[in-house]
């Protein structure tokens, strides 16, 4: 049973990269005995899972049965069992490839966001993903991230208003920019990325900017600038640029709203799974 987490549009982008893989066939699992089999896939190191939702979806929808022995989020270990798969060798095969590129993606980000929440040690504080997402596979590195503790920033362009430095450059003043926003059909929270002190309590003497993201910003020049910022008016802050698991812990002590990591994503190492035939079942496939 598929769950409102895959959305139609998600399966129909799992089709595609499946397809995509298998061209007009499988021609080297076209030449194996064809047989009914008992598969499974096993993790290669510690880590956060996630991808098994879509991956139990590309095998039954080759007809092949899968049972998950793990749930996305949990903990695994070095050759743990995380999926069982049963049918035709052949269709087995064929999702292979594919299933182990999604659960290891999507694994390797949730254990980068897992690794960054216990980095921060600050609960209060929500961790974002950016919007540097691996193209075409958006929705899934989203999904992944909740798996490790972490919110998405924007799904996508549609969800929220936030002026950015190549935004500013066709204003004449900062002002501006946000009075645009302001008077615009949308209604929803407004956002503005700031590169210095100046530029954030310009954006707060407005009086219209719910949230003011302080881009790289060296800690000191955070330190100084988040209780300023809180004085001046009902405000959320935000910390992004140039910040890693080495450095987190420090951004996190300042107790900003939230911080954003570019790094979760285009850093996020591929976590190794592997799919072995375990057996050979009697009977016509």
């Amino acid at each position: 049973m598929v769950s409102a987490l895959l959305t139609d549009q998600m399966q129909k982008k799992l089709l595609q990269i499946l397809n995509e893989d298998i061209g007009s066939g499988d021609i080297t699992a076209a030449l194996v005995p064809r047989k009914k089999c008992r598969a499974t896939i096993a993790a290669g190191e510690q880590a956060r899972v996630a991808g098994l939702e879509e991956v139990a979806y590309l095998f039954e929808q080759a007809k092949v049965s899968a049972k998950l022995h793990v749930n996305d989020g949990d903990l695994v270990e070095k050759g743990q069992i995380v999926l069982e798969a049963e049918g035709v060798n052949q269709n087995v095969l064929a999702v292979e490839r594919t299933a182990l590129n999604i659960l290891g993606r999507m694994s390797g980000v949730a254990t980068k966001c897992w690794q960054a929440v216990q980095a921060a040690k600050n609960p209060d504080m929500k961790i974002l993903l950016t919007r540097k997402t691996m193209p075409g596979f958006n929705e899934f590195d989203k999904k992944a991230c909740a798996f490790g503790g972490v919110g998405p920033h924007r799904m996508n362009l549609s969800d929220m208003v936030l002026v950015k430095e190549n935004h500013l450059a066709f204003f004449e003043t900062l002002p501006a920019a946000l009075f645009r926003a302001k008077k615009s059909k949308y209604q929803g929270p407004i956002e503005i990325e700031v590169q210095n002190l100046q530029q954030a309590v310009q954006a707060m003497r407005t009086g219209i900017v719910d949230v003011v993201l302080l881009d790289n910003f060296s800690v000191e020049d955070a330190r100084k600038a988040i209780p300023l910022l809180k004085k001046m008016g009902e405000v959320k802050i935000e910390l992004s640029g140039g910040i890693t698991l080495a450095n987190l812990r420090e951004y996190a002590k300042l107790d900003p709203d939230f911080l954003s990591m570019g790094e979760l994503t285009k850093d996020a190492k591929t976590v190794d799974f592997s799919l072995d035939i375990v057996e050979v079942l009697e009977g016509e496939a």
